[in-house]
């Protein structure tokens, strides 16, 4: 006994080869090889060496983030979003405490990076994760500027692009805060708009049946891509190679440097289309999804299945899986490669929706997140399919969410027209907290959010309220967006409470699509400035013409007359 106890006494990692002991120690959790590091030096060498941390980074994905920005400090610290700019940030440090906790963290991080910079990124990776979860927020900031409401965001590495109700796109810098350009020389809404993958260009197309090009450093227009000859619904960029779907049911390939047409395809790909750079995904009028080659413009599968358009789509090339939300209340994962259907998701449980504005969904792995209503489900899109997690209820929303973004850390974030902003673990199926809570009725209609970064659009949604945009770093920074207060006849909101639901009748022909957009511009400019008495009543009139779909340019023009 006495010779197997001294056997014990020895330390057999350090009289191991190296090549072993790493093998052995791969097998330790992180908290386990903390715990091992305080043994001895030999082990917390061994245990603090960059081999063992790069392979405990690179199971969880793990790659360098960009360093810890101050975006707490300078004017964001004399303009914070707060009670009287009606945000809630739910909770929050004080600017002090943000600059103690930035300079504490800075010490930590950097005694960590001398000995093993993999296991600093993986410490930074966790405590990033943590203040999604539980930390105070640690700054925010309001940026104004004069536009009308934000329809749309998105985000890119040092970039915010956001499309608004004067058919404009502007371009802010994250780290400034400051807006950097305006894109100029689009005519008409905006409806669909992408960064390329290296920040190089911005593509846009919409209303006005063409695709601009903008350089994204400058702002400079390079291109303008003719073609079309009706509304642009939809596009998808990869590379180079922009692919843009349109009402006049065609698909145009286009290289966005030379700024030339490649392809024509003759398919209705006005609701959905993705891109891989060799194969298309598009849903049009006719509840199928076809993918086509867009070289040879060969069609290679029509996946049929759904019975009503198609709403959403999906596109994994690496994997061949699509997956596509259709009004009928189904969700279907397809293999691309066989033209076959592998999973078929019925969340509605046979009914069709009612509002199909309120279905999102995005895809982590084999974990599929959909919405509808106020309602989240989490799936496993693995043959035959299941229902995870049905997040509602007492912490869930109370009105429909308009947006949601699916990180890779398993947490979702949420926004409404209840005015918040959620946090869920898709992976344990829980509520975590409330992020934001705006104030007085007003909605959240977009975000983005990467794992560093929450962007919110904020609109307006009754009387005397700003508008504006929320941004947030997970270090952690908020922003908001707004321009110059006005106040709404409340007269208006009664009578135009319904209206995008209006818009929507106004199908019937070219001369009816051309009034329906005139009425829009027309009631989102009395929307923000008010109406006398006369223009009200001339307004209500033309409400119910509208309503019983017998409103055309013709009747509009003696409207405006009146006006």
């Amino acid at each position: 006994m006495r010779h197997l106890s001294e056997l014990f006494q020895k330390d057999f990692l350090a009289q191991l080869p190296e090549e072993i002991a790493y093998r052995i120690l791969a097998y330790l959790t992180p908290c386990d090889l903390m715990t091992c590091a305080g043994v001895s030096r030999a082990w917390r060498r061994l245990c603090e060496d960059d081999r063992t941390w790069r392979q405990k980074c690179l199971e969880r994905g793990y790659v360098k983030f960009d360093a810890p920005s101050f975006r707490f400090l300078g004017g964001r610290a004399t303009n914070r979003a707060n009670k009287q700019t009606g945000i809630t940030i739910c909770s929050h440090m004080d600017v002090q405490e943000a600059q103690q906790n930035r300079q504490a963290r800075e010490i930590a991080y950097g005694e960590c990076y001398e000995r093993s910079p993999w296991k600093s990124l993986y410490l930074r990776k966790k405590r990033i994760i943590s203040n999604w979860r539980s930390r105070a927020i640690q700054s925010s900031t309001v940026l104004e500027d004069d536009f009308k409401y934000a329809i749309s965001l998105q985000a890119h590495p040092g970039l915010i692009i956001t499309g608004s109700h004067d058919d404009k796109l502007r371009v802010w810098n994250v780290e400034d805060a400051q807006p950097a350009f305006t894109l100029t020389g689009q005519n008409g809404q905006p409806s669909s708009y992408q960064v390329s993958e290296d920040g190089k260009y911005i593509v846009c197309g919409g209303q006005d049946e063409t695709v601009r090009i903008w350089c994204g450093q400058t702002g400079a227009q390079l291109h303008v891509l003719q073609g079309h000859t009706d509304w642009i619904t939809c596009m998808s960029l990869h590379g180079t190679t922009l692919v843009s779907g349109s009402l006049d049911e065609t698909l145009r390939v286009w290289d966005i440097v030379d700024g030339k047409c490649l392809h024509i395809l003759a398919v209705d790909a006005r609701n959905c289309v993705q891109f891989d750079g060799e194969r298309v995904v598009s849903s049009g009028g006719d509840y199928i999804v076809n993918v086509w080659n867009v070289h040879t413009g060969e069609c290679l599968h029509m996946l049929t299945g759904h019975t009503d358009i198609t709403l959403s789509l999906l596109f994994e090339s690496q994997r061949d899986l699509v997956v596509s939300g259709s009004r009928d209340g189904r969700i279907r994962v397809w293999d691309v490669q066989r033209g076959t259907c592998i999973t078929h998701l019925d969340f509605l449980q046979g009914f069709r929706f009612e509002d199909y504005r309120n279905f999102r969904m995005q895809l982590r792995g084999n974990t599929l997140v959909s919405c509808y209503d106020s309602d989240i489900w989490v799936w496993d899109i693995r043959e035959g399919g299941s229902c995870l997690h049905h997040l509602h209820g007492r912490n869930g929303h109370t009105s429909n969410i308009t947006s949601l973004q699916l990180l890779d850390s398993g947490l979702l974030v949420t926004g409404s027209i209840d005015g918040s902003v959620k946090l869920w673990d898709v992976d344990k199926g829980k509520f975590v907290r409330d992020l934001i809570r705006l104030q007085y009725q007003n909605c959240i209609l977009d975000l983005k959010a990467t794992e560093t970064l929450l962007v919110c659009a904020q609109r307006i949604a009754i009387v005397h309220q700003i508008t504006g945009f929320l941004l947030r770093n997970s270090e952690i920074d908020f922003r908001d967006f707004r321009r110059q207060q006005f106040v709404l006849n409340t007269e208006l909101i009664p009578l135009f409470v319904d209206f995008d639901d209006v818009v929507e009748k106004g199908n019937g022909g070219d001369d009816t699509k051309t009034a329906t957009q005139i009425y829009r511009s027309m009631i989102y400019e009395f929307l923000a400035v008010g109406a006398n008495e006369t223009q009200l009543s001339t307004l209500r009139d033309l409400d119910q013409v509208h309503e019983r779909g017998h409103l055309s340019v013709h009747l509009l023009d003696d409207f405006l007359s009146k006006l």
